[in-house]
């Protein structure tokens, strides 16, 4: 791990130098969790900067990781062991318990505020929310494209083909729906406090406005066709003004009201995250295969440093 300037740079340094396909962190950004192929998964600690611990999954080629808030608690799924989530102990790296849950390969996992529920994405073409406790189902959306909790865990934002679907996690009654917006876009990320919703459409990302699907005025696509599939990791900051992605290889920052955009070297990689508390931006590397050096690991930016760094004006208080 180095840090340098506003960059805290944490190298593996342990296992296989592979490709880090996934992070998440814990609520409080102090652990990130890094999901690697042949089924491994890297644990760091932030402060004080130090590797945790390294977990074999058996999964192959983990392509989805979640810590719980307390960040007490690991979620992973992969291409292998026939489309179960395991959830493992952050402390002993044992395994808690293993969900099968059928549908296909896990493509997305997020665990909302209260550590209580987890969103399940399949390739197959389908989510779920269970319950991490029992692993039982509390919904299930067999035409589900997508699903993001809000920041508190309240809310549910989901997507299917039609339509937008807004759900009360504390009885889990659907409380609105919203039609779709024009151009079948796909749901990247929520801020409901903030009305916003961050969208996949045509060659780009846009922010829309979450209750009436309009777009934010001086929003526009920003993206070459070429690269829409390459869009990784979204999320929105606190107030919806500052967008971060990982596409095609670099970290995006995105004032959305100006709409200006700020873009890190290439990584290599498509992992990124941002930690609950808004502190850390976390973004996978790994080297191309003609590099003479490997520094195969994670980059971590203090986001005030970053925004600052990029010219983008602190949200007003």
């Amino acid at each position: 791990m180095q840090l340098s300037g506003g960059n805290l740079t944490i190298q593996t340094g342990v296992g296989t130098p592979t490709t880090i396909n996934v992070l998440s962190f814990s609520d409080s950004g102090e652990l990130i969790a890094a999901g690697k192929d042949f089924g491994r998964v890297v644990l760091w600690n932030t402060q004080p900067q130090r590797f945790l611990r390294a977990i074999e999954t058996d999964q192959g080629i983990v392509s989805a990781v979640a810590l719980s808030p307390d960040g007490k608690t690991l979620a992973t799924g992969g291409d292998q062991d026939e489309s179960s989530v395991k959830l493992w102990d952050v402390a002993s790296g044992k395994l808690i318990k293993r969900l099968d849950l059928g549908g296909g390969n896990i493509a997305w996992l997020e665990i909302n505020h209260s550590g209580r529920w987890m969103v399940v994405k399949h390739n197959g073409g389908s989510l779920a929310v269970v319950e991490i406790d029992t692993g039982k189902p509390v919904l299930t959306l067999q035409d589900g494209l997508a699903a993001r909790f809000s920041a508190d865990g309240t809310t549910l934002i989901e997507e299917d083909k039609k339509e937008f679907g807004i759900w009360d996690t504390a009885n889990w009654q659907k409380k609105a729906t919203l039609p779709r917006p024009e151009g079948s876009p796909l749901l990247l990320a929520v801020n409901a406090g903030a009305d916003r919703v961050a969208v996949l459409q045509r060659s780009g990302i846009r922010v829309l406005r979450l209750s009436t699907g309009e777009t934010i005025s001086g929003l526009a696509d920003v993206l070459p066709k070429t690269k829409t599939g390459m869009v990784r990791a979204v999320t929105l900051n606190a107030d919806g003004s500052v967008l971060y992605a990982s596409i095609d290889d670099h970290l995006w920052v995105w004032d959305t009201r100006s709409n200006e955009i700020c873009v890190s070297p290439v990584m290599y990689s498509s992992g990124g995250a941002l930690s609950g508390d808004g502190r850390w931006l976390a973004g996978s590397k790994d080297d191309s295969i003609l590099s003479s050096e490997r520094t195969d690991g994670v980059w971590v930016w203090d986001t005030a440093h970053l925004t600052s760094g990029c010219g983008i004006a602190a949200p007003a208080k």
